[in-house]
């Protein structure tokens, strides 16, 4: 008999998602495994696979709609058979509402989206009333979007309405959803996104490229304004609110001497096209520091600790309306090329929204580098199920004493922050140390 097919959980964090766009049409015979649509999540977009065989019978959740998990996005069967049987008893999903152009020096402003407000643009799109929704027995479903002109290329609710917030002519865009369709992440986000804001000395972005990105979100039109939180902002105010209040946050500093380290980057890159970043150096000293250290490379589970049997390690990454954290695993096992290489494979496609939730999720331990932003110093909240983040302030020139005598040398600060729940006071110094010895003297964690 006819199923309804419901929006699940792509990621573990999920809760609800929009359709980006359907891969199948109505009356189509579909296979199990086969994509039905792409669905936008708070850190991706993913395929959904058909959980059965059958046909398509109706597709109740066009293009564009938002769904909760559990909600039905369609229904699949046998030909013919009724999809109105198991379909009135399920509330309908509501599509996003169609946009209406009001001049830009209207004082009706509100918050269309989630997350940061983007640079003023000639025209600022706000919901009109919506549309009636037509029961589910009619033969269509009501526009989601004002009418578009002939040459417009195909396209997304959701693309349409990003690129007109960021004054962005559709036109000059590839699209890469069905047959061409412009979905969300085709809009570029005019340098929203941080090339590395984590990224220490590997960063591409300079001092003013991020000061360009926080005037864009955090200056001008934000004062006096209240923006409703973003999908992404709700998760990370989630899981760092429950991490900084469940977990007893201790932190323990040192002062790296970081001169052999930046000279083994600067001969390891001598002649290479594309050089390795610093992070990839850090992850892979960090992860020998963790063989050295398994009780730091742990979670808390309530009744047990889990000791993590690879150094999974994810890094912060800065995106405009957030940031997400991709995992580099079994860090123990790779040499520096090796992680600078995949770090960079999935740096750039956190950037278009195109992690998986295998890739930025369940890392055993954490870095976070502000660094590249000029930041000396500061502390991390633990990213679970993780029990320790490693904070990486900037490397700047210091007078220190050696021996009798005062040099100047590249200094970085570096903070742990551990969850006293797994690990003690003792512990963490002792790593701490060890990593600070590692930093110091690369060649004792690379060999």
């Amino acid at each position: 008999m006819a199923e309804t097919i419901m929006m699940t959980a792509l990621s573990p964090t999920m809760q609800d998602g929009v359709i980006a766009g359907w891969l199948v049409s109505e009356g189509q015979a579909v296979k199990p495994g086969d994509a039905l649509c792409e669905i936008e999540t708070d850190k991706a977009t993913m395929p959904y696979e058909s959980p059965r065989a059958g046909t398509i019978l109706k597709i109740t959740a066009l293009a564009g709609a938002r769904a909760a998990v559990g909600e039905t996005i369609a229904v699949i069967g046998k030909p013919g058979e009724d999809w109105q049987s198991v379909v009135p008893a399920i509330p309908a999903i509501t599509a996003i509402p169609a946009l209406t152009a009001i001049p830009a020096t209207s004082s009706a402003l509100p918050a269309l989206e989630a997350g940061p407000v983007p640079l003023p643009a000639p025209v600022i799109a706000v919901p009109s009333a919506p549309a009636a929704v037509p029961p589910l027995n009619e033969p269509a479903f009501p526009s989601l979007g004002p009418s578009l002109p002939a040459s417009t290329p195909p396209s997304s609710p959701l693309a349409r309405k990003l690129a007109r917030e960021r004054g962005i002519d559709l036109r000059s865009l590839r699209g890469t959803g069905p047959h061409g369709r412009v979905i969300r992440r085709d809009v570029p986000s005019a340098g929203s996104v941080v090339p590395s804001t984590f990224g220490g000395e590997s960063s591409t972005a300079t001092h003013a490229d991020r000061g360009a990105v926080a005037a864009r979100t955090t200056g001008g039109r934000l004062r006096g304004d209240r923006v409703p939180i973003s999908k992404m902002r709700s998760i990370i105010a989630g899981r760092l609110g429950t991490s900084w209040t469940q977990a007893p946050h201790f932190f323990v500093r040192a002062a790296v001497d970081m001169e052999k380290l930046l000279d083994l980057r600067a001969s390891v890159n001598a002649g290479r096209d594309r050089p390795v970043g610093l992070n990839a150096f850090v992850m892979r000293l960090v992860a020998a520091a963790l063989e050295r250290h398994p009780i730091i490379n742990a979670s808390w589970e309530g009744d047990a600790i889990r000791y993590r049997p690879a150094a999974d390690i994810g890094l912060a990454v800065a995106l405009e309306g957030g940031l997400v954290t991709p995992v580099v695993r079994a860090c123990e096992r790779k040499g520096v090329e090796e992680i600078d290489a995949e770090l960079a494979d999935l740096v750039a496609r956190a950037r278009k929204g195109l992690l998986s939730p295998e890739e930025y999720s369940e890392a055993s331990f954490t870095i976070s580098n502000l660094g590249s932003s000029g930041v000396e110093e500061f502390t991390a909240i633990i990213n679970p199920p993780g029990s320790a983040i490693l904070a990486l302030g900037a490397v700047s020139k210091e007078a220190v004493v050696r021996g009798d005598d005062i040099v100047a040398r590249r200094m970085m600060r570096i903070t742990v922050s551990s969850d006293h729940r797994v690990i003690d006071g003792a512990a963490a110094a002792s790593f701490l140390s060890d990593l600070k010895a590692l930093l110091e003297e690369p060649a004792r964690g690379l060999l």
